[in-house]
């Protein structure tokens, strides 16, 4: 039988659907998968202290223990705010030190900046 990806293993355990097979299962990434999430972190602790255990445990106190339920391995990425890349160019700074200088700027230090930064043209 062919090799299953990483994550179906999660999705099988998030959907209850038992897989017999587990040559692909990879520990890490299950448990990295299930500590992103509030009602499934303990139960990636317990794992990450009982490393030692076969896959198929691992596998098991997962597909038992963990709720069905929708959710996905990784969070989703931060939206940065309106104006950062301003105050990235304007500055020279890095992302967070521009993230720390939109704190302290109000909107009339911000249109100011935008202004000077405006090239022209269309």
């Amino acid at each position: 039988m062919a090799k299953s990806q990483p994550f179906e293993y999660v999705k099988s355990i998030n959907s209850k659907n038992y897989l017999d097979q587990l040559t692909g299962y990879n520990p890490f990434l299950t448990n990295r998968a299930f500590a992103y999430h509030i009602d499934t972190i303990l139960l990636a602790e317990e794992m990450n202290q009982n490393n030692g255990l076969s896959p198929l445990l691992q596998y098991e106190f997962y597909f038992y223990s963990v709720r069905k339920s929708d959710r996905f391995g990784f969070p989703p990425k931060p939206v940065d705010p309106p104006n950062l890349d301003h105050i990235m160019e304007y500055f020279g700074y890095s992302r967070q030190k521009a993230l720390e200088a939109l704190r302290v700027l109000d909107l009339n230090d911000i249109s100011d900046i935008i202004s000077d930064l405006d090239k022209g043209g269309r």
